[in-house]
């Protein structure tokens, strides 16, 4: 039968290997329960997008995907002030946000550590 739907998740989260190495900065976008479909990821900051978008084409299956995607954030965007999210675009209406990231730079942050 044809496969059912449900609402994918969306987590930004900072890897701990990312953290100990200070000259970098990369947010991992985790998306879970995701229907077979073209799609994209992009980046923002402050609820702007990042101009590079992810394409992502997915298989057709009865089950559902899961995938990653990583994003440097450019030093430019080291402020304190900003914050990050990741923004799931499935075909021409659909759409799926993680929380945003809190504050990463000066600040305290309220990132998911994964190892």
């Amino acid at each position: 039968g044809p496969a059912v739907s449900s609402t994918p998740t969306v987590l930004i989260r900072r890897t701990l290997p990312d953290l100990l190495d200070g000259d970098s900065a990369v947010l991992e976008c985790a998306i879970t329960q995701l229907s077979s479909s073209d799609l994209y990821v992009t980046f923002q900051a402050n609820g702007v997008d990042f101009p590079e978008k992810q394409y992502v084409d997915l298989p057709a299956s009865k089950d559902h995907h899961s995938l990653t995607r990583r994003f440097s954030i450019p030093t430019s965007h080291w402020k304190k002030d900003n914050t990050f999210t990741c923004k799931v675009n499935q075909g021409y209406s659909d759409s799926w946000m993680s929380n945003s990231t809190g504050t990463l730079f000066g600040g305290s942050t309220s990132l998911v550590v994964t190892l």
